[in-house]
């Protein structure tokens, strides 16, 4: 069996102190990692846990930029959901996230 990485876009992971959040209905909720293609974050009440419903809501990035995302939900874990973004965040926004956290990582690690 491979443990080659079957995912196709890269993905950036948040230490807690530093996550961008989603903004969702009327609340905000902490985004664990972020990819061209999904998201996902935390899941602090029992909502969002329909496989296969479409999610419309904005990521603010710790770096003041924004992206209108949209998805359906692909999972949902006792403390996370997952979303596959269709159409994605731009690359340029991942790498710029990427960089931020390599800056950061000697005050938070990573």
């Amino acid at each position: 069996m491979s443990t080659r990485e079957r995912r196709l876009y890269y993905r950036v992971h948040y230490p807690s102190a530093l996550r961008p959040t989603l903004k969702l209905g009327g609340g905000t909720l902490p985004v664990i990692d972020i990819s061209e293609r999904g998201v996902r974050f935390v899941r602090d009440q029992p909502i969002l846990d329909h496989i296969g419903e479409t999610v419309v809501a904005t990521v603010q990035f710790r770096s003041g930029m924004t992206a209108e995302v949209e998805g359906k939900i692909v999972r949902v874990g006792e403390r996370d959901v997952a979303l596959e973004l269709e159409p994605g965040i731009s690359f340029r926004i991942i790498v710029r996230e990427q960089r931020l956290l390599i800056e950061m990582s000697p005050y938070f690690p990573v």
